[in-house]
């Protein structure tokens, strides 16, 4: 049996560029400020700037598919019934 992959990492310098649709013309960029420190540091988005047009903006390095999201959902079930039996059991043995 197959285990699913939560997250599938993406390379966005092989996507097309969202403004001028070139392939391949994609690289990164540095951050400039405070706050795109900040949104590269918590989130999975990375700056890019286009060679091309100069587009520069953020994309995504991570991709979630419906396995994905069906192997999140298993998960969190299975915290939530963990979590709901050790209480139940807390409860009866330990008391109030």
């Amino acid at each position: 049996m197959k285990t699913p992959r939560i997250f599938i990492y993406r390379n966005p310098q092989f996507n097309r560029c969202p403004v001028c649709k070139g392939v391949g013309v994609l690289h990164h960029s540095r951050a400039k400020n405070m706050r795109e420190q900040i949104i590269k540091k918590i989130t999975f988005y990375r700056l890019y700037r286009c060679k091309e047009c100069g587009w520069r903006g953020f994309l995504s390095t991570i991709i979630l598919t419906t396995e994905s999201f069906k192997a999140i959902l298993l998960y969190l079930s299975l915290v939530f019934a963990t979590g709901y039996i050790i209480r139940f059991f807390l409860l009866k043995f330990i008391g109030t």
